[in-house]
């Protein structure tokens, strides 16, 4: 991915002195070049994902807003090595903020830290102009009917942050019940949702 972006933009540099070869060249060796290859990737992956559904799996700390604000770096850093920016990205914003083309999904346990954790995510996401579409509590075994006594006392401390989120962080919300065993293909997914008969 790296290798790929470095090589475009020394053939997009044209002929170059030898000087000015190497200060190129030391500048796409950067910690910089290689997030703006994975921005990059990301970009083009959204880019192909009309009619399809992209799922990015991403921690809720800080790393999607720098993901975002890559975006604005990225379009500064190719105009000043190329002058072009890809279709891709200069539309990656406008769709992620589009919300008849992505809806955002925050996927949290029944936990205080990952609910914080998803909550500082929606801020982030609120404040890069991002609305996400509601919250997934998954493996809940306050909602699974669990009778096992430490399962079930356990499941009690559930209930404050299931309220929290139904009731502060989101206009939507799923709750998955927790299961023993993982649910595995299409059927399995659509018998969860009650879309399978």
């Amino acid at each position: 991915m790296w290798a790929r972006y470095a090589d475009e933009v020394i053939a997009a540099a044209g002929a170059l002195d030898e000087e000015n070869r190497a200060l190129l060249e030391e500048d796409l060796r950067s910690q910089c070049t290689e997030e703006i290859a994975v921005f990059r990737a990301f970009a083009q992956v959204v880019d192909q994902a009309q009619g399809s559904f992209v799922i990015l799996d991403t921690a809720p700390t800080g790393h999607t807003l720098l993901l975002l604000d890559a975006a604005e770096s990225y379009h500064r850093e190719v105009a000043r090595s190329s002058g072009a920016v890809p279709d891709a990205v200069r539309v990656l914003l406008p769709r992620l903020r589009d919300p008849q083309f992505t809806r955002i999904l925050l996927v949290t346990l029944a936990e205080a830290t990952p609910v914080y954790e998803a909550g500082r995510l929606q801020d982030d996401l609120r404040r890069a102009g991002i609305e996400p579409f509601g919250w997934v509590v998954n493996s809940s075994l306050g909602t699974s009917g669990t009778a096992h006594p430490v399962l079930a006392a356990r499941a009690q401390l559930e209930w404050p942050q299931l309220r929290r989120v139904q009731e502060e962080l989101s206009a939507r919300s799923w709750v998955i019940p927790w299961r023993a065993h993982p649910l595995v293909g299409a059927e399995a997914l659509l018998a969860l949702s009650g879309a399978a008969s």
